[in-house]
């Protein structure tokens, strides 16, 4: 009935769970493990049947649920959180308090880039013109990397910039990119690129801006999905735009259905219901956090802080194909 998983080294004894606790009111079923070791207690719970997040009860205020919360109060159990307390900073709105301490937010604004973190909102130039359509940027833990592809000759420099340093380095590319080239993704400290033009597939080295083909011989591509390399033929791959798709954290499948989103371990029909957002235009996985868009708004999602605004910003309602990046700090 319930389906939760622990990531903890443990010893190999019997009886790690020595009582469940129940606890149920109406349509709702919780239970609390309790453990041998040292491990926080959490909820587990159903909501008609189905297993749903705390986060989710808590956003949907269930009367049920806070009658279970009032009989649970003595095992103090900590409780997904955020806030609607906000910042103004310059023409976003920052809710800089939902930010985890080893996140950073990145916001593209045409000619310069946002850093939001949280503590701290900073902004940095860095083109002397606007560059609003076909964003190609991405994240490589900490950092962040666009490709500057304003040039008719070709993509010749990227801009990268680096967390530690906290300052913005323009780094020349060596070897012949054309502007018709896309992310892939990334893999590692690994940029792909695909040049669309040239029908060639590339590793960008962002430090020194050095591109590796990955077959000179052309005869096999490279994608990844959940991880896992697979090679694919030069027709198949160059068939359409090959996009590295995550859908893992975990061990854990992530899907949506309408303004759902659920996860399952093994069996589909045991999936978790995570949130409901009406209006999401689009979510990807970053880590262990889910980043979501609705209208002028960055969301984030993981289960131990629930969903979360992130920036508000206008210019989201217009575009934000590659506006927004998360980076994670080491």
């Amino acid at each position: 009935t319930f389906t939760y998983t622990l990531i903890k080294k443990l010893k190999k004894d019997q009886k790690l769970i020595p009582k469940i606790k129940t606890l149920k009111e109406d349509d709702i079923t919780c239970i609390i493990p309790f453990y041998k070791e040292k491990i926080e207690n959490n909820y587990y719970c159903t909501l008609e049947n189905q297993q749903v997040s705390i986060d989710y009860l808590l956003k949907n205020k269930k009367e049920s649920f806070t009658k279970i919360l009032e009989k649970g109060e003595k095992y103090k159990i900590n409780l997904p959180n955020s806030t609607n307390l906000k910042t103004k900073y310059q023409s976003l709105e920052v809710y800089n308090e939902n930010i985890l301490p080893n996140h950073i937010y990145y916001l593209w604004n045409y000619k310069k880039l946002y850093v939001l973190e949280q503590n701290n909102n900073k902004d940095y130039s860095v083109l002397d013109f606007d560059l609003y359509d076909n964003i190609l940027a991405c994240t490589v833990e900490d950092n962040y990397v666009l490709l500057d592809n304003s040039s008719i000759r070709g993509i010749e420099k990227i801009y990268l910039y680096q967390a530690k340093k906290k300052k913005i380095k323009e780094i020349k590319i060596k070897g012949k990119l054309a502007k018709d080239s896309y992310i892939n993704g990334v893999v590692g400290a690994d940029i792909y690129l695909t040049d669309r033009k040239n029908e060639k597939e590339y590793i960008l080295d962002f430090n020194t801006g050095k591109l590796i083909e990955i077959d000179e011989n052309q005869s096999k591509y490279i994608i990844y999905h959940n991880n896992k390399k697979t090679y694919l033929s030069k027709k198949k791959f160059f068939s359409k735009d090959q996009f590295f798709t995550n859908s893992q954290i975990d061990n854990y499948t992530y899907f949506q259905e309408e303004n759902k989103i659920y996860k399952y371990l093994e069996d589909k029909m045991n999936s978790i219901l995570l949130l409901d957002l009406e209006g999401m235009q689009e979510w990807y996985i970053k880590g262990n956090e889910i980043l979501l868009i609705k209208e002028d708004t960055v969301y984030s999602y993981n289960d131990q802080k629930g969903l979360r605004k992130i920036v508000e910003s206008n210019e989201l309602n217009y575009n934000y194909k590659n506006i927004y990046q998360l980076g994670e700090k080491s």
